[in-house]
């Protein structure tokens, strides 16, 4: 096996993480929309066409993040990452998992949130970002990474 240069998994690291900005930027107003509608309990005010929207937006996040968890967990890395990017890549997945946990809070027919299930995959996903950003920050403090 042919070892892995830290700057090749740098540009790795860093297309993974430009495409959760993506994606991020790209759900965040429908979130916004929908925690707002929530916070003023208006969500029965909500047009059935703004609701599918959020749905279908948030459908199109978890797709984005699970293509982003399956190229991380591909991405080849230095022998001196492997334990990060493992924990990496899990800390992702869960993610992706709370991400999916929301997106089926969701009740379309209904125009209804579970709002159990929709506060626990926020906090879940919360906690997740906290981990995965430590751990990319802990990443690119390796000697080598950036140079």
């Amino acid at each position: 096996m042919k070892p892995v240069k830290p700057q090749q998994f740098a540009q790795g690291l860093q297309n993974f993480l430009n495409a959760i900005d993506d994606t991020n930027a790209k759900v965040a107003p429908f979130y916004s929309k929908l925690r707002t509608a929530l916070n003023d309990k208006r969500l029965s005010e909500m047009s059935d066409l703004d609701f599918k929207a959020i749905l279908a937006e948030f459908m199109d996040a978890n797709d984005g993040y699970q293509r982003a968890a399956d190229h991380l967990s591909t991405l080849a890395a230095p022998v001196q990452l492997l334990g990060l990017k493992s924990n990496l890549v899990d800390y992702f997945r869960a993610y992706v998992a709370a991400t999916k946990d929301m997106t089926a809070s969701l009740e379309t027919n209904s125009k209804t949130v579970d709002l159990k299930k929709f506060s626990q995959s926020e906090q879940d996903q919360d906690d997740l970002m906290q981990k995965i950003n430590h751990t990319v920050n802990r990443i690119l403090t390796v000697p080598g990474l950036r140079g």
